[in-house]
């Protein structure tokens, strides 16, 4: 199993990220998760997303990307555990608090008693 993998969003999957599901194009957070983060953290024992580049990460790309992981039956200490996000641009950094958010926002839902 590799160490680390770091994953560029930009440069190795889109630089205008957009929608929720694969119905929406290939540069949905559905594709972005099956294709390139679910093997990640799979094949490695730690992934850096580093999101510099990106024009944006839409609501809908975002919360599909990572809180989709919960959906897909990760448990959220796990992703923490294994995933970092980064960026050197400030104007980016809100997306990296976004992503713990629907993390946590996911799992709240997906524990919830009946």
């Amino acid at each position: 199993m590799p160490d680390k993998r770091v994953i560029n969003i930009s440069r190795e999957f889109s630089a205008t990220p957009f929608g929720r599901y694969r119905s929406d194009g290939l540069e949905s957070g559905e594709v972005f998760r099956e294709t390139m983060l679910i093997p990640a953290l799979r094949e490695s024992s730690s992934v850096t997303l580093d999101i510099d580049g990106v024009a944006g990460l839409p609501s809908s790309f975002w919360e599909e990307a990572i809180g989709g992981l919960i959906r897909r039956d990760w448990a959220a200490e796990q992703v923490r555990q294994k995933l970092t996000i980064v960026t050197t641009d400030r104007e980016l950094l809100v997306f990296v608090r976004l992503a713990w958010r629907y993390l946590d926002e996911a799992d709240r839902k997906v524990r919830k008693p009946a």
